[in-house]
């Protein structure tokens, strides 16, 4: 008797996990919450706890398909009631643009899984007038930002931003008068989010060290953009001789060194 109660409650939850499982396969498509007329955006077509065959996105209907699809896995792990779980998705991403005024409608995708075809819901995207600063967010730009002056023998940061682009081959030629301590560092900040696009900033940043006093003449960065090379606007910055302080400090610096050894 307890073999086969044993037995019931096993096949119990055998099939309460698989029931369980196949509730939580979903297939969804993902947008951002605000869409500009003429602004590209990104999609997702994202297939959740399930392996999918035969994808088929939707006709794009006055949309201009700039990239895609692109295909990634990413997961995640959660609790619910003290247990948890991982979800597993695979993610079919679109960038789109279009030129309409009012709205787009994004149409079905479809997937098979385990022979059974399955769709995402259907969207209308109503799209939003660009404003000045939408503009401003959106346009390309590639600037150099650098101290006005500092001491001989210090290292100091500059840093080039480019805006609203990728870019390859970024170029720099010598900084006369400066040693180059590290870099270039390259980082990047924004872009697109499920909560609205931002605005994608890339950063290269180089540690330097002045030679001597005078002017350092910072010479015009480059990078290529599509095909197209942009340039930072050549900078200067005042080299000043070492303060009191520093001497000191280096003085004090080389005395501990020396009556260590």
């Amino acid at each position: 008797m307890g073999k086969r109660t044993m037995f019931i409650a096993w096949m119990f939850f055998l099939v309460s996990f698989v029931t369980y499982a196949e509730e939580n396969v979903h297939f969804e498509l993902i947008v951002p919450q605000k869409v500009y007329s003429g602004r590209e955006f990104t999609i997702v077509f994202r297939l959740e706890n399930a392996v999918g065959q035969d994808f088929r996105a939707p006709e794009f209907d006055g949309c201009q398909v700039l990239e895609g699809p692109k295909v990634s896995y990413p997961s995640r792990y959660i609790m619910e009631w003290g247990i948890g779980r991982s979800s597993n998705y695979t993610d079919y991403t679109y960038v789109l643009k279009t030129d309409r005024k009012k709205k787009i409608k994004i149409g079905a995708a479809t997937i098979r899984v385990d022979g059974n075809l399955i769709k995402t819901s259907s969207k209308i995207i109503h799209l939003e007038k660009i404003s000045e600063q939408n503009l401003y967010d959106d346009a390309v730009s590639f600037t150099a930002i650098v101290p006005e002056k500092v001491e001989v023998g210090k290292t100091f940061k500059v840093v080039f931003v480019l805006k609203n682009a990728r870019g390859e081959h970024f170029d720099l030629p010598i900084v006369k008068n400066c040693e180059l301590v590290y870099g270039p560092e390259i980082s990047r900040r924004g872009g697109f989010s499920f909560f609205g696009r931002t605005p994608l900033e890339t950063f290269y940043t180089l540690v330097l060290k002045a030679k001597k006093t005078g002017k350092v003449k910072l010479p015009s960065a480059s990078i290529n953009v599509n095909g197209k090379i942009l340039k930072t606007k050549k900078e200067k910055i005042k080299i000043l001789p070492e303060s009191e302080k520093s001497r000191e400090k280096r003085f004090n610096e080389a005395q501990r060194k020396y009556q260590s050894i």
